[in-house]
């Protein structure tokens, strides 16, 4: 009896205290305003959804529905989350499947997802907690969860506070919270920022614009991974989900900017991996970084290397739709590989890579190009120092140079091929 009365202090302590902690949660939640709970109550606001577009940002970053409505004649909705992984995928189409009854499944293969391996120990970030936010069926929930914790986080897991769940202690973000909710801005589910909106049904809109010839870093990104067996195994899963509630499943990619695939080595490399995989599975693999000139993409397109603007988002739409609803033929709309269309293209520079010394006293600019032989690129090199400009080189054959001494700013660096203007593209700096 003892140990029964013991018992029972421990479940009405665990009860209370998780009670407790749900006010506290949603007071301290940084979400005011966050388009994956604008995107997540328009979800459940739905009479039906026809078609459903999943992935993580590439998706909520690429199709307007009230393009893809239009094009279909159905309703369409997309449910990329920032940084989804496949196992979040997974868990909202499992949701989907309980809240509507989708025809048609279109899952956006991004690298950055597909060669994403498990956490290990098993372990939830924020990404997961927003899929978890979104998730309303208790099963799925509840399975989700489990899923994607080890026992030692479980009840961070669990609770509605804890670590990574968009918690924050500033003062500030606390009292826009309390006066949105009195005013009532909170419960209006709208998304907007200076430099981004919401276009409904998950479809996010950039308004930056990266200008052509402009796109840079400061250093480089890493090569492409290996499609992970994570991957792989959830994707077998969402095959075997789809059949046995008789949805149709469709595979692509959407298009990042050349400057951004090739930083990161041999596409083709993802690309064939992929193909075969899906292929191996009885699914085709359509390929948005392998359109023709007709239907490619510039640098104009895009808010930063690999996101759409909502230029990019409103012609990618169309694109996309004109393809799937048989308007354009695959023959027509890509080429047969990457590599197929590098070589169709006219000599190029993607962008630029600056690369500091250690010291901080020199600067190599690395082209990020097609098959343009090197020996034909020069440069103009500027230090913008507040209101001063220092001329470091002009029509240089050069690819390294030394920065001025104690100078802190922009470095400008224009490329030219054979004299003919490519890039012009503006980094920060500090020598010392």
């Amino acid at each position: 009896m003892k140990n029964l009365f013991l018992l029972l202090k421990i479940i009405v302590f665990t009860v209370v205290f998780f009670l407790l902690t749900v006010p506290v949660a949603f007071m301290l939640k940084d979400d005011v305003n966050s388009y994956s709970r604008v995107l997540t109550h328009e979800f459940y606001s739905q009479d039906n959804i026809d078609i459903l577009f999943c992935g993580a940002s590439h998706v909520s970053h690429g199709i307007d529905a009230h393009i893809s409505d239009k094009a279909f004649g159905k309703n369409t909705f997309s449910t990329g989350t920032p940084s989804q992984g496949i196992n979040g995928t997974y868990a909202i189409i499992q949701q989907a499947l309980k809240s509507y009854k989708p025809s048609k499944i279109y899952l956006e293969c991004d690298f950055a997802i597909v060669c994403r391996d498990g956490e290990n120990p098993k372990k939830m970030g924020t990404a997961d907690f927003i899929v978890s936010e979104f998730l309303r069926d208790s099963a799925v929930k509840t399975q989700f969860i489990l899923e994607n914790s080890s026992p030692t986080n479980l009840l961070n897991a669990f609770l509605p506070i804890g670590k990574d769940k968009r918690l924050t202690l500033n003062p500030k973000k606390f009292l826009n919270k309390c006066k949105s909710l009195l005013n009532g801005y909170y419960f209006e589910y709208k998304y907007s920022e200076s430099d981004a909106g919401y276009a409904g049904k998950g479809c996010v809109l950039n308004y930056d614009v990266i200008a052509d010839g402009t796109f840079s870093n400061n250093s480089s990104e890493p090569e492409f991974k290996p499609v992970s067996e994570y991957w792989k195994s959830y994707i077998e899963r969402i095959c075997d989900l789809c059949k046995e509630n008789n949805v149709e499943l469709v595979f692509y990619s959407m298009p990042g900017s050349d400057f951004y695939l090739h930083e990161k080595g041999n596409y083709d490399d993802f690309y064939f991996a992929v193909k075969d995989f899906l292929s191996g599975l009885g699914y085709e693999y359509y390929d948005f970084n392998l359109c023709k000139p007709d239907f490619a993409f510039a640098d104009h397109h895009y808010s930063d290397d690999n996101h759409f603007n909502q230029d990019g988002v409103a012609r990618f739409s169309q694109i996309f739709c004109d393809f799937f609803t048989g308007k354009v033929s695959a023959s027509d709309m890509f080429y047969d590989s990457y590599a197929e269309k590098v070589s169709a293209q006219n000599d190029t520079i993607y962008g630029l890579i600056y690369h500091y010394s250690d010291d901080k006293k020199t600067l190599l600019i690395e082209p990020v190009k097609n098959h343009v032989d090197s020996s034909r690129i020069t440069y103009d090199v500027y230090a913008l120092c507040g209101n001063e400009e220092i001329t470091i080189a002009e029509k240089s054959n050069d690819s390294t140079f030394v920065l001025p001494s104690g100078k802190s700013g922009k470095i400008r660096v224009v490329s030219y091929i054979d004299g003919v203007k490519q890039n012009d593209c503006i980094e920060n700096f500090a020598a010392f």
